[in-house]
């Protein structure tokens, strides 16, 4: 699914080079670009974000899955002002792989919540109750769910391990806590061997089609 959601989103930049979007359009070309009906994008605008800027929003909520309505939701944050956008305002390699990345992740949460009926992993309870950071990245959903980020940084950008993002994030908050940084390599581990074997698929299918 990952490899192909980002080549999907990145030649939208391709076809629509020449064009102009309004966030709201912009928000609409990304949604077509997907069959799930479970799967929503949304625009939001937020007074503080420079004209032509965004950030990226995922949730995934198990309550609705098991009630089969759309439970996966994507949401896209301009600025206020923002008018007007094209693709080449932005480092789109860059993003499409955010994108790609934060969907997947979602979709993982579904995977395994759907596997357990629905129950959550294994919590995290920190020292001290207050420190909700150390409690939500502890838990056994999320690392679940960000192992898989890191693995696809390693493979697509060739990043070692202890350099990706999210790893150095887990460093950050877990560096005393050897048992929730062995989780995350741990399954990290099982997502590269994965990931490289459906890039290799990726490219040979690419390579069949320009013949």
């Amino acid at each position: 699914m990952f490899f192909n959601t980002l080549e999907r989103i990145r030649n939208l930049a391709v076809k629509h080079k020449a064009k102009s979007f309004t966030p709201e359009q912009f928000t609409h070309l990304l949604r077509m670009q997907f069959r799930d009906k479970q799967l929503r994008f949304a625009c939001q605008r937020h007074s503080e974000l420079p004209r032509k800027d965004f950030f990226i929003k995922g949730e995934y909520r198990p309550y609705e899955d098991s009630q089969d309505e759309p439970c996966i939701f994507m949401t896209l944050v301009f600025g206020k002002n923002c008018r007007k956008i094209q693709f080449k305002n932005y480092n789109w390699d860059s993003i499409s792989f955010h994108l790609a990345d934060t969907i997947t992740h979602e979709y993982l949460h579904q995977y395994y919540l759907r596997k357990r009926n629905y129950r959550d992993g294994q919590s995290y309870q920190s020292t001290s109750t207050r420190d909700t950071i150390r409690n939500y990245f502890g838990c056994e959903d999320e690392i679940l769910a960000y192992s898989f980020n890191v693995a696809s940084e390693m493979v697509v950008y060739n990043t070692p391990m202890e350099k990706t993002r999210v790893y150095r994030l887990y460093k950050k908050y877990f560096r005393q806590d050897n048992k929730v940084m062995l989780q995350l390599t741990k399954q990290t581990n099982k997502y590269i061997k994965r990931l490289e074997q459906q890039h290799e698929q990726a490219n040979s299918s690419r390579g069949c089609r320009r013949r």
